[in-house]
């Protein structure tokens, strides 16, 4: 068993930013820690909303998160908050609603590069159902743990950048403020 302690959400859980568990704790995968729920990064009210994400035991980030966020011009802090819990090989799916209708950009902060996708009335579950090809009939009968493991399987293997505009954060703003 792997203790929160021992995982690069130990910061996040210290400062009070794991916020809404439906899941925290080891999946059904060995060495695989798991949350789902919502991450604080600026304040009580700029949260992170419907996170998906998973560490794996001997690596010193977190491999894969999504989630969904209303003002892309918060991501930077984002990742700064976020800080050395993710890395170079972290991959980073975020679902933004202020941005261009379609937008699916490749946006480098740093270290880090980040997937950004528009996202309107739907959930990041079904959003990454459909980015991912998961088969959702399959998906219903599993629980909680199998669910995000399902989703983290495909997501630490995610490289389908070509899918994706690279863009730098500031031509991000400069489209979103366009729009």
């Amino acid at each position: 068993m792997t203790a929160i302690t021992d995982t690069p959400f130990a910061k996040l859980e210290a400062e009070g930013r794991l916020l809404k568990p439906t899941l925290k704790a080891d999946t059904h995968v060995d060495g695989r820690f798991g949350f789902r729920g919502d991450i604080s990064y600026d304040g009580p009210e700029t949260i992170l909303k419907e996170v998906f994400t998973v560490s794996e035991s001997g690596k010193p980030a977190i491999g894969f998160i999504a989630g969904s966020i209303k003002e892309y011009e918060s991501l930077p802090k984002f990742v700064e908050t976020l800080g050395a819990a993710l890395d170079a090989d972290s991959k980073i799916i975020v679902y933004v609603a202020d941005i261009p209708r379609g937008s699916r950009w490749y946006v480098p902060l740093g270290a880090v590069k980040v997937f950004i996708v528009f996202i309107d009335d739907t959930s990041v579950y079904n959003e990454l159902i459909d980015t991912f090809y998961v088969d959702k009939v399959k998906l219903k009968k599993y629980d909680t743990s199998a669910k995000l493991d399902a989703l983290a399987d495909v997501g630490l293997k995610y490289a389908a950048v070509s899918d994706y505009e690279e863009i730098s954060y500031e031509e991000g703003l400069k489209r979103k403020n366009a729009g």
